[in-house]
């Protein structure tokens, strides 16, 4: 996406394009009285359970983290404030920043928020804050393309709408009156509109549509504000659910019991011993680290979308080593589509590096370009499992499962699609095994000082050289593992001599696509499974993606996309050739 162009004028940020600026001198202030005041926010949201806005037009974010910390403030702990808004112009992180300098807003939300600002990518990017009690899902992309894709996917409505982009003689697609119709019939009994704009334009659409409006008089920003309030029936909302099963305890398991229980959901998380992270989920060492393309065809697009989304829930898991990775150049991974790639996304999210100052980040003599991640960090398998299950809506529970479960609603997050039978006939899918090896060297200067990923990953930890990981289609003998990790080790390192300390052998579940098989297959059955060697950073996505479809609510991601991870994709696609993993045997 093109970012939008601003600069600072007298002290406040301005539009040159629009002709506007972004708020008054004032900004939280401002949000207080246009917003927060005359839709009584405070009082309404410190009754709801889940509270919902939608916001036309992000800016610098002060709407959000306004009405963010006042939800804090005067919400119950359980409570849950879902803040969505949309942005065709997103503001440069540097910009927003300096807007948050000069402001009286939370700090602790704002750096948060600045920390984990999303790319200049079109999509759906979700935030959770302060213990997951406040989500921001940030759709960049314009208002008419985001109001469509939230009424097909959600059926929880909206409580509150903030309309804020800049004036309707200015800006006038924002304030298309064929909006107001699409606001009406997902907006809540007795929802409402704010607004500065109280253009007679925007009075009568938003009456036409149903709703009462009144004009807010002698405001300190502005002479008149409006606000308005559904008053036919509004959007009919179903009683969520209050408790599910989930079977799994690995990564997709326990991140799916993460996203059900932080929505004030019991869940009841099945394992065969009655603890998380064993089997495959129980790897000593896996690197969240991007597996980026500049191209926005669905599968490079969504695993670009899960790398965005995982490396934001950091909190969660246990660090085994600093944070960042250095990708360097490969035969898949070509100068070109790094330098692509790193041109793409905010220095935030990558960093070009040259060769000298390579040497000096990773302490080993390379000949290869090389791009820093910064935000990629390191986990432990076991502990990162049991981080996502400290939650006290989550009780694992000892029990080993022969056939599904038919008479109950269940999620199935399992390292084998076995267990489904005749659900997931049609499923392209194959037991892939795979293995990390642990080296050390005499020498300390053979080990780097920062994780390495090309055809694989080298992670130190110490003296330790941890290196993964095989992908073996076809079995392979004892110790061809190990050799294939060496050489890794050798091509990265430049040093040979390393002596082995120990292996880690695991299965993974890949399918014909490489991408993850996600959502329902029957009346009582919904699956997370298939992830392959990209675990580490789709389960969490994937999971939220889940969970957010079985509550109604808006996924972060694209309805298309949603598509391609869906299990019906396979017999689709069966009609026009036959299963291309049939012929693999192990």
């Amino acid at each position: 996406m093109k970012p939008a162009v601003a600069r600072f004028v007298d002290g406040r940020l301005f539009s040159p394009n629009f002709n506007d600026y972004y708020a008054a001198r004032d900004p939280v202030a401002e949000t207080v009285h246009v917003h927060i005041q005359p839709a009584k926010l405070v009082d309404r949201m410190s009754r709801a359970k889940t509270f919902t806005i939608f916001e036309f037009g992000f800016g610098a974010g002060i709407n959000f983290l306004t009405t963010g910390a006042e939800f804090l403030k005067h919400a119950d702990s359980n409570a849950r404030l879902r803040f969505i808004s949309c942005e065709a112009f997103p503001l440069p992180s540097t910009l927003i920043s300096e807007a948050h300098v000069i402001t009286s807003i939370d700090r602790t939300l704002s750096q948060r928020f600045l920390d984990y600002y999303p790319p200049m990518i079109s999509g759906i990017y979700r935030r959770l804050f302060a213990s997951d009690q406040v989500e921001l899902t940030l759709i960049f992309t314009d208002v008419k393309t985001a109001l469509n894709e939230f009424i097909e996917q959600d059926s929880v409505g909206v409580d509150a709408w903030i309309l804020d982009g800049f004036a309707p003689d200015r800006n006038p697609e924002m304030w298309d009156t064929e909006l107001f119709s699409i606001m009406a019939r997902c907006t809540k009994p007795n929802g409402t509109v704010t607004s500065f704009s109280s253009a007679s334009d925007v009075r009568r659409s938003l009456e036409r549509n149903g709703f009462s409006v009144r004009r807010i008089e002698g405001t300190p920003f502005k002479r008149h504000t409006i606000l308005g309030t559904l008053k036919k029936t509004g959007l009919s909302v179903p009683e969520p659910p209050t408790k599910i099963t989930v079977v799994g305890g690995g990564f997709a398991g326990t991140a799916t019991a993460r996203a059900f229980a932080r929505r004030g959901v019991q869940v009841r998380l099945l394992t065969p011993t009655g603890t998380v992270g064993n089997a495959t989920s129980g790897i000593p060492t896996a690197v969240l680290h991007p597996r980026l393309s500049a191209s926005m065809d669905v599968a490079p697009y969504f695993r670009t979308q899960t790398y965005f989304f995982s490396a934001a829930l950091k909190s969660y898991s246990h660090l085994t080593a600093s944070t960042g990775a250095v990708q360097l150049t490969s035969k898949n991974m070509t100068t070109s589509r790094l330098k692509d790639i790193s041109n793409i996304l905010d220095e935030k999210w990558a960093q070009w590096i040259d060769t000298d100052d390579l040497s000096d980040l990773t302490g080993i003599k390379h000949d290869h370009d090389a791009t820093f991640f910064p935000k990629s960090f390191v986990i432990e398998g076991e502990k990162f499992c049991q981080s996502l299950t400290e939650h006290p809506s989550i009780d694992v529970v000892a029990q080993e499962l022969a056939e599904p479960i038919l008479d109950e609603r269940a999620i199935y997050a399992t390292g084998s699609t076995s267990i489904l039978c005749d659900l997931a006939h049609s499923w392209e899918v194959l037991t892939i095994e795979g293995q990390l090896d642990m080296f050390t060297h005499a020498n300390e200067s053979a080990v780097p000082r920062q994780v390495l990923i090309q055809d694989g990953y080298v992670v130190p930890n110490q003296s330790v050289c941890k290196v993964g990981s095989t992908y073996e289609y076809t079995k392979w003998e004892p110790g061809l593992a190990t050799s294939r990790n060496l050489e890794k080790l050798h091509a990265v390192t430049k040093w040979k001599d390393w002596t082995h300390k120990g292996s880690f052998r695991g299965q993974r579940t890949v399918t014909s696509d490489k991408l993850p098989i996600v959502g329902q297959i029957s009346p009582y059955t919904w699956v997370n499974l298939a992830h392959g060697s990209a675990g580490t950073a789709s389960t969490p996505y994937c999971a939220e993606i889940l969970v957010s479809q079985y509550m109604g609510e808006l996924a972060p991601l694209w309805l298309e996309c949603i598509d391609q991870i869906h299990p019906n994709r396979f017999s689709k696609r069966q009609v026009r050739r036959p299963n291309p993993l049939q012929h693999y045997r192990r």
